[in-house]
């Protein structure tokens, strides 16, 4: 295995394959980083360059066009609090609040050696450990699955925030709207009011710019009147809020390195996605954390969770479709379309087949890692001067690509009539206390739980005793329960702190 793995770099380290990693990490970040603008969106845009070119350099720009997108949407999340991605809400909620602090470095900082550090760490087991985790996941069927989704909605719990009430009011709402539509499996049509256009349910890209990012907008509409200069990003004058130290970064390691772990098992796992892994990766950080308290408000420890997750599902991913021609998430199906076309078949025989490619794309996806990291760090004082612009030259942009990302997610005008309801339903989740993450999480995770769950029940029949006959279920059992139960007790220990500090 190591003689292919040092082949690969021989075959990576030229200039062709390394100008197309460059190419592909300065053009993800660049479309992570527009709200509206998936990375799928800049693949598929890319995608037909790549035809004419050696497959390692076509599919390690398109690599590097993946993961470069998924840490640019912490960019915009982080210094205007309009997040690029769903998996990079988590980030904006702390991330922003350090930019308001005048930390914005800090957060930008930690964000990237995060985002790097989780995407290494998943590369390597992808390299080391690809054929065993793809076993592994796919002993986990629908029943398993309804038991992890189960698992994933009690981590919503320490997300609802100090309301436990709107919290669960806002995951309801966010299962209500994914309801919507035609069901997948019995067909049968729900809360469309006769209206054909509702058939499909809610497309998700302008949902999401509606809950996440126009609100903003709006807010920043309200605060017009306010001076500039109050508005605009300030930078504190001590060095150590700008940057993050080591010591700071060796305080938040082991969140990486186990938040890393479970966006690496998520990502092995088909169709969940980083926006899973982030909220569970974040949950379970919060809930082992020493300072849980400062979680939203603007917690290093926070982003590092969130990124370093939401990041390794780029590498884990791509467990199931290279050993087993399952495709992780839509970009997986996306990039193996790739790798059809250029004549590379995944599955089990591809590693014996394309020795060379194969590990030479492996390679590739750590020298992308080192090269979104210097890129990244470079670009950090042209970000903050772009994010410094006066609000009536940025906002309208983002705006302008808001209705772009909602119009050409689905090339379907009822999309901006959604993406103008949900703007409306995201600025009143604001103003009546609840929670848009929790609500995003909600509508992520139903359409995946109500697949599942007909499955499980298609397989068990009256056997209902089949649930619990998998030790996978168990597992997950034994986590939420814990979970829950861990939860319970953080939020009785913050409520006796006030009081001791009384007495």
């Amino acid at each position: 295995m190591f003689d292919n793995i040092l082949s690969g770099f021989g075959a990576i380290l030229s200039v062709g394959p390394i100008l197309g990693i460059i190419a592909g990490v300065i053009i993800g970040i660049i479309f992570g980083a527009i709200p509206g603008i998936s990375g799928i969106m800049a693949i598929a845009i890319i995608l037909p360059l790549t035809f004419y070119v050696d497959p390692i350099i076509g599919i390690t720009m398109l690599l590097a066009v993946y993961k470069a997108g998924i840490y640019g949407g912490s960019i915009s999340a982080i210094l205007i609090n309009t997040p690029g991605a769903a998996a990079s809400f988590l980030t904006a909620v702390d991330g922003n609040a350090l930019t308001k602090a005048g930390k914005a470095g800090k957060a930008l900082d930690i964000s990237l050696f995060s985002s790097v550090s989780g995407e290494m760490l998943a590369t390597l087991v992808l390299i080391l450990v690809a054929a065993p985790i793809s076993a592994i996941s796919l002993q986990a069927g629908p029943i398993e699955k309804v038991f992890l989704l189960l698992f994933a909605f009690t981590v919503i719990g320490t997300l609802a925030g100090e309301s436990i009430p709107r919290g669960l009011l806002s995951c309801c709402l966010g299962m209500l709207f994914a309801m919507v539509g035609m069901s997948t499996i019995t067909g049968a049509s729900r809360f469309t009011f006769g209206y054909t256009e509702l058939m499909a349910g809610f497309t998700f890209t302008p949902m999401l710019i509606g809950i996440l990012v126009m609100p903003e907008v709006i807010n920043v509409i309200r605060r017009r009147r306010v001076p500039h200069h109050e508005m605009m990003i300030t930078h504190s004058p001590k060095p150590e809020d700008n940057r993050i130290s080591f010591k700071e970064f060796r305080s938040v390691f082991r969140t990486i390195l186990k938040s890393s772990g479970i966006g690496t098992f998520i990502g092995a796992l088909p169709g969940l996605g980083s926006s899973t892994a982030a909220f569970i990766a974040y949950g379970e950080a919060k809930r082992t954390s020493k300072k849980p308290e400062e979680y939203g408000k603007g917690s290093v420890e926070g982003i590092a969770a969130a990124e370093s997750a939401n990041n390794a599902v780029c590498g884990s991913s791509m467990i199931p479709m290279l050993t087993l021609s399952i495709p992780g998430d839509d970009v997986a199906a996306l990039l193996m379309g790739a790798f059809l076309i250029h004549g590379l078949t995944p599955g089990p025989l591809i590693f014996f087949e394309h020795t060379e490619t194969i590990y030479a794309i492996f390679a590739g996806f750590l020298i992308t890692d080192l090269f979104l990291l210097g890129i990244a760090k470079l670009g950090f004082r042209f970000f903050v001067k772009v994010a410094s612009l006066r609000r009536y030259y940025i906002f309208p942009c983002v705006t302008v690509f808001a209705f772009t990302g909602a119009f050409t997610a689905g090339q379907n005008m009822n999309d901006i009539l959604i993406l103008i309801a949900f703007t409306i339903m995201g600025y009143s989740m604001r103003v009546f206390g609840l929670n848009p993450a929790v609500f995003i999480i909600g509508f992520i995770l139903t359409p995946f739980l109500e697949q599942n769950l007909d499955q499980a029940l298609a397989i068990v029949g009256t056997d209902y005793h089949l649930f619990f006959a998998s030790p996978f279920s168990w597992v997950f059992i034994a986590l939420s329960a814990f979970f829950v139960y861990s939860s319970i007790r953080m939020r009785n220990k913050a409520a006796r702190a006030p009081q001791e500090k009384a007495v």
